[in-house]
């Protein structure tokens, strides 16, 4: 199928393949990936508006992805140690594994009714594969933070 392109206001032209459901749209500052994941044929701007604020209020997001992790820091951090081994990784006490998490990935999920966005954080690539992952709902509620590979 021939890549199409929606263009938005704060993504600006984004090109996708209906058949991969999904595209990439990189941030000005290099330094947080961003996913768009969509289901269906097309993308639309009305359905990236509803994730934009995930991107234009990046700081606000990550400031309530950290407390939710910090909320429950002490079971996040086992299942987290439980993956790696408390060998394996720095800062493994409840003070100093939220600060030192650094977010990695955006996941955007437009249109979809359960799910806005996921923010993946991790102590880094080179220490681990598993990422705390703190799940939006569409309207910005935190609605789950869990330890992935």
């Amino acid at each position: 199928m021939t890549p199409r392109t929606v263009t938005h206001p704060v993504f600006g032209t984004i090109e996708f393949d209906p058949a991969d459901r999904a595209c990439q749209w990189e941030t000005t500052a290099g330094t947080v990936r961003v996913d768009v994941t969509f289901d269906g044929a097309t993308i639309s701007a009305p359905a990236l508006d509803e994730v934009a604020p995930f991107v234009t209020d990046l700081a606000a997001f990550d400031a309530r992805a950290r407390a939710a992790i910090a909320d429950d820091v002490d079971a996040v951090l086992d299942d987290y140690l439980d993956f790696d081994g408390a060998e394996a990784l720095p800062h493994r006490t409840p003070d100093a594994f939220p600060a030192a998490l650094r977010l990695v990935r955006v996941g955007l999920h437009p249109g979809d009714p359960e799910s806005g966005a996921v923010f993946d954080y991790t102590l880094g690539e080179d220490l681990t594969d598993h990422l705390v992952a703190v799940r939006f709902g569409p309207g910005g509620a935190v609605d789950d933070v869990a330890v992935e590979s």
